[in-house]
């Protein structure tokens, strides 16, 4: 397992995150909720450190980069908070991301990704992750059986532009200007997909980067995209996304 630590003065955001945790990656046991500067450098004095801290900066007793600057923990950190004036001064603590609240799961995935991808994981990080994460077990999916008419056909997840829902069913908008009614959720074919290359972008709209031609911006802080196949709705990131989507764009790209 990834052993986790996670710093946070409110109950019922710590409760949030846990289940999010628990949501998005099986292989992160969370042995610690810390609520103060002054009860987790009494922790961290005294017990091995963990593989992973989730840190709320502000905290009942002050920022929580005094505990970092204060004891020499050398564990990557992914920062929570509700403001983003901190942002600078948190990637100065071995910080890997840095996550505006209210944290939803797309967004905790994506730093979760980061996580996994650090070149000085440890061997046992490694095997925690190779073993017992279901993602790395089965790999994402690279391809789909479509039915057409009589036929089965192959298609690659490389040549889909993006996902999309009309009257309750699923489809795959390839580049060429095809689309095929996918057999799935959207959520379990979420899942199941890179979140390197697939962005939800709302409830009817899962699109890759390479669908994305231009970003503009759209009345109350939203933003409108313009795809590389036509679509019979606007596609349009809400206000509460945006910083998520500029995030996985500018991350991933």
């Amino acid at each position: 397992m990834i052993r986790c630590v996670i710093i946070e003065d409110e109950i019922a955001a710590s409760s949030h995150l846990k289940s999010l945790l628990k949501k998005a990656d099986s292989a992160i046991e969370v042995i610690a909720v810390l609520e103060s500067i002054k009860s987790a450098g009494e922790w961290f004095g005294a017990n091995p450190h963990p593989d992973l801290i989730i840190s709320d900066i502000q905290i009942a007793d002050g920022l929580s980069f005094g505990i970092f600057e204060n004891t020499d923990i050398q564990s990557p950190i992914i920062f929570t908070t509700a403001y983003d004036e901190y942002a600078i001064q948190a990637f100065k603590h071995n910080s890997i991301d840095y996550l505006l609240k209210p944290i939803d799961i797309e967004a905790l995935v994506f730093s979760l990704a980061k996580f996994r991808n650090q070149t000085i994981s440890t061997g046992r990080q490694v095997s925690a992750m190779t073993k017992e994460n279901p993602i790395y077990r089965k790999g994402y999916r690279r391809s789909f059986l479509v039915s057409y008419k009589d036929k089965l056909l192959p298609l690659h997840v490389d040549s889909v532009s993006f996902f999309y829902i009309a009257n309750s069913l699923l489809y795959a908008q390839l580049n060429d200007g095809k689309s095929y009614i996918i057999d799935l959720k959207m959520e379990d074919l979420q899942d199941q997909l890179d979140p390197a290359v697939f962005f939800r972008a709302n409830r009817q709209f899962l699109l890759s980067k390479q669908s994305i031609l231009e970003i503009e911006h759209y009345f109350n802080n939203r933003l409108i995209l313009k795809l590389n196949r036509p679509t019979t709705e606007q596609v349009i990131i809400s206000k509460e996304r945006v910083p998520v989507f500029k995030k996985w764009f500018e991350e991933f790209a």
